[in-house]
């Protein structure tokens, strides 16, 4: 590996240095979360300003690879690292003072977070499978510890046991997936697999491809393989289950399009027929089985799945169009639901042996007692289904349009009703808040300045997404070009 570049790699180095500054630090603070809160803040600002000198390059220079091959900075993978990035400042903002009132503010949950975006970051920034499984385990391992962070809960320590079995399950099926590619192929590499595939595939290549797609679909949350999201969101702290929801199915959808794109994409009638009835059995399980949920998190937690099923849709559709309308609907994915999260850690509250406050008889009344806290919850929940104007019903229309374009009519039709069927859950929520009565006569808790900066810039987002566009999807519309 004579002919690394070190300067291809700085964001990932950034986040992981600031890890473990942050792990060091946790002694020498005493564990002060604001002071690691701040540092960590500085790691991915950081970040971003030398994803932004990388960013420059590539628009001179094309793709640029380092390390024989194992990174390669491209447009397609930095446009992912941003959204990761807002993601990632987002949850660090919110959990400053969210972890000091709920009891979990030891000092970990920053080094953890910074060490899980640089696996993901890692991910983003390759097309050889065996990085992406490396990434893949260092932001799992980190995800698993911070789903047990609140360890004095039962619930949440039974819901980081039941992600680390079903995780380590799923990768299991990974990698026995990539061992058959690399027997089939003599390499990892997706662009040399997919020459292999294209000249002269074989049965093996086909069973990789399906064991592979197995470990991606339990990132994503695909049904069937979606068991472990509600009670895993439910019991998780809630400032992990919104960064869980948006940067784990926003980095699992890049390698996915790259996997298949890149590898397979010269026999799409192989995996397209499974991909598109996937995308039906995810959008109809996960928004039939929402209408039934009275808990927020669940509620959430299901609507994560039927929006992966909508995501698929654009999987199928073509390169041009599909890869624009799943970039711009993560962007604006990623606001509505970091913001919905950080509504519901302004409502709710916790104690050792649980949490209360993410009922809808609980949240009932939120519209008289906390006014503010209401309308922000409105526009993410009208965003989330997909109502005007707001960036989720522009992501949704993107994406149906990609589906009329490429004559996937069936998915398109199905799309559209099961965003008629989540709307009445979503607006059932907002009912709840303005047209009854508060079931509890307890104070409302007040909302800290770094709760109400990340609920405003994620409004601010979902507004500017829904109302002016133009900009964000011209920048998405050619970066399926650099996809591999």
């Amino acid at each position: 590996m004579g002919d690394f570049n070190v300067l291809l790699m700085m964001p990932v180095i950034t986040l992981a240095a600031f890890g473990l500054l942050a792990m060091v630090l946790v002694p020498l603070l005493r564990a002060d979360g604001r002071a690691l809160g701040i540092v960590a803040l500085i790691g991915v600002a950081m970040t971003a300003v030398s994803l932004g000198r990388l960013w420059h390059d590539w628009r001179i220079a094309g793709p640029m690879e380092t390390a024989s091959g194992l990174v390669r900075i491209d447009g397609f993978g930095l446009f992912f690292a941003y959204i990761l990035l807002v993601i990632g400042g987002l949850s660090i903002l919110l959990s400053i003072t969210f972890l000091e009132r709920e009891g979990a503010d030891r000092g970990e949950f920053y080094a953890l977070l910074l060490l899980c975006l640089a696996g993901m970051m890692l991910m983003l920034h390759t097309t050889h499978l065996m990085v992406v499984l490396i990434g893949l385990e260092v932001f799992s391992l980190a995800l698993y510890v911070l789903t047990g962070l609140t360890r004095r809960r039962p619930r949440s320590v039974e819901s980081a046991l039941k992600y680390f079995l079903l995780g380590a399950f799923s990768s299991g099926f990974m990698v026995y997936g990539l061992a058959l590619l690399y027997g089939a192929t003599g390499s990892l590499d997706i662009i040399r697999i997919g020459s292999v595939v294209a000249a002269d595939p074989t049965p093996m290549l086909w069973v990789g491809m399906g064991l592979t797609l197995i470990g991606l679909a339990f990132k994503i949350a695909v049904v069937p393989f979606h068991q472990w999201v509600p009670d895993v969101y439910q019991g998780a702290p809630t400032n992990v289950t919104g960064f869980m929801a948006a940067a784990t199915k926003t980095v699992a959808f890049a390698v996915l399009l790259r996997f298949l794109i890149g590898s397979f994409g010269s026999h799409p009638e192989v995996w397209q027929p499974l991909i598109t009835w996937l995308a039906i059995l995810t959008m109809t399980v996960g928004n039939l089985i929402a209408l039934a949920q009275t808990n927020l998190k669940r509620l959430l937690a299901y609507s994560s799945i039927a929006h992966a099923g909508y995501l698929l849709i654009a999987v199928v559709c073509r390169p041009e169009s599909g890869v624009g309308a799943i970039l711009f609907y993560l962007t604006s994915y990623a606001f509505m639901t970091v913001g919905a999260f950080a509504v519901l850690t302004a409502i709710g509250r916790g104690d050792e042996e649980g949490e209360r406050g993410y009922t809808l008889r609980e949240v009932s009344g939120l519209g008289w007692s906390r006014p503010m806290l209401a309308l922000a919850m409105t526009f993410f929940l009208f965003s989330l289904a997909g109502i005007p104007p707001t960036g989720g019903f522009l992501g949704k229309y993107v994406i149906f349009q990609a589906a009329i374009e490429s004559k996937r009519y069936l998915l398109a039709v199905v799309g559209v009703l099961n965003a008629a069927v989540a709307a009445y859950y979503y607006l059932r929520v907002v009912v709840v808040m303005y047209m009854r009565e508060a079931d509890s006569e307890e104070g409302p808790l007040p909302v800290p300045y770094t709760t109400g900066t990340v609920m405003a810039i994620a409004v601010l987002g979902v507004i500017y997404l829904g109302i002016a566009p133009g900009r964000l999807l011209d920048l998405v519309r050619d970066l399926f070009q650099s996809l591999i």
